[in-house]
């Protein structure tokens, strides 16, 4: 009866710690609000580059001259997506040979992840026609404020230099939807006829 009491206990302390330490690793992500000097909430700043629209309705702009390092990986391009002038999403693009040293370096940052919808999964010969062709790892990490999705696609058969592949970090509010269908119904409102 003690041994089982003490192995039940144990198991309750070390199902508190793990969950401590995930929220202490969520936290962090909440506190960083962003990627590095870019904080999600922020007004736009000129000279940051040329606003463009986006395909759904955003102000979009990419810094592509970005010298930002994720520890030792370089990164390629930064996109910010600002709703009514207040950045609202935040799109870091990284060479895709870099896949696996940078989920390692986000996870031993942020911990494991809160959801992850990754399709990589193997499939039969009688399903390979019905399966897209690419596989993805989705990860998201969501805090109350925010998310940060780690997502990288690959094709299923190697195509060498044709075998398009994509890595990318991506930082959004946690309502962006909402305020992208407020952005857009503004644009609209009865005040400007």
């Amino acid at each position: 009866m003690k041994i089982g009491f003490l192995r039940f206990y144990f198991f309750l302390i070390s199902i508190i710690t793990i969950t401590g330490l995930q929220a202490q690793s969520l936290k962090s992500l909440d506190d960083n609000n962003g990627f590095k000097k870019y904080k999600l909430g922020s007004k736009f700043v000129l000279g940051l580059g040329v606003k463009q629209k986006d395909e759904d309705g955003a102000d979009k702009i990419i810094i592509d001259y970005a010298n930002e390092k994720i520890g030792d990986i370089p990164v390629k391009s930064i996109e910010l997506y600002y709703l009514r002038d207040t950045l609202a999403k935040i799109v870091v693009r990284i060479s895709p040979e870099y896949y696996e040293k940078l989920i390692d370096a986000v996870k031993s940052s942020f911990g494991q992840p809160t959801q992850d919808i990754s399709n990589n999964e193997k499939v039969s010969h009688d399903t390979a026609a019905l399966s897209p062709n690419y596989y993805k790892e989705d990860h998201i990490w969501k805090t109350n404020r925010l998310r940060m999705e780690y997502f990288y696609s690959y094709p299923k058969v190697t195509g060498g230099a044709y075998g398009a592949r994509s890595l990318y970090l991506l930082y959004a509010l946690n309502d962006y939807g909402q305020r992208l269908q407020r952005a857009k119904r503004g644009a609209n409102a009865a005040r400007n006829f």
